[in-house]
């Protein structure tokens, strides 16, 4: 599923514009001002940037500005709406990489074609991305590094701090980020043991790999096992007593 970042001030057009996004299976994250929205955008890197131009805080043009500074959210498609015809405005907001305009009011089968056309130019920018910079999974990942990750054949940014944990599912992985999306990655439950900072990451069970960041509490459950409660998720995790050891330093100490 993929993620579109929404950044309007006007609660109407927000809501028309999420609700039309959910309908279309897209994960869709809000924000009423720039400001917001690049803290949202920094945090969990989507695939698509819908952004209006005249808000409080931040306008869409330092929004635009401000992510452009790193290369990871520079290559995430940016539309921007605006109620304004002006040519010197198109012009600023395409110097500053804006991929294309949709002037308000406009119409849904516009706004689904704009959408169409970025998801496709973006995943050529992001295989183009990867061939030059030859991205790889390394054994020094940092917490704050951003991995490149295959989701349905689809590449997608994910930032190694967002995972909340990895679950192994047959010869697949099932991870979940904090976004509250779950990618069903092709890679072993060994190699992301392998490439996730030790510092931050701690398997809790042969099927899983948890992020300490994101574990709410530990308790004891039945028949020498513990539960593990994970923030945000109403679905604990079990563990083993052999497994419990790892994290009682941790919650105990």
């Amino acid at each position: 599923m993929l993620t579109v970042l929404l950044i309007e001030d006007d609660s109407e057009i927000r809501k028309m514009v999420r609700d039309y996004l959910e309908l279309q299976k897209f994960t869709v994250i809000t924000a009423e001002d720039g400001s917001k929205g690049i803290e949202l955008a920094e945090k969990f890197i989507p695939d698509l940037i819908i952004c209006d131009i005249m808000m409080p805080v931040k306008n869409g043009f330092e929004v635009k500005e401000s992510l452009a500074k790193k290369k990871v959210t520079d290559l995430i498609p940016f539309i921007y709406l605006t109620a304004q015809s002006d040519r010197t405005d198109i012009r600023k907001g395409m110097e500053l990489g804006a991929d294309d305009y949709l002037f308000k009011p406009f119409k849904i089968a516009e706004l689904s074609n704009a959408i169409e056309t970025q998801m496709e130019k973006r995943e050529k920018l992001i295989t183009e991305y990867s061939k030059k910079e030859e991205v790889k999974e390394k054994k020094d990942l940092t917490y704050k590094e951003h991995i490149l990750l295959k989701v349905n054949g689809i590449p997608k940014f994910i930032k190694i701090s967002s995972i909340v944990y990895v679950m192994a599912d047959e010869k697949y992985t099932r991870v979940k980020i904090e976004s509250g999306e779950k990618l069903i990655i092709s890679k072993s439950l060994k190699e992301w043991e392998e490439s996730l900072p030790s510092s931050h990451f701690i398997r809790i069970h042969r099927s899983y790999i948890v992020n300490i960041e994101f574990i709410g509490k530990v308790v004891k459950w039945f028949n020498r096992s513990y539960k593990v409660s994970i923030k945000n998720d109403d679905e604990p995790l079990f563990i083993s007593r052999r497994y419990y050891s790892k994290l009682k330093d941790i919650f105990e100490g």
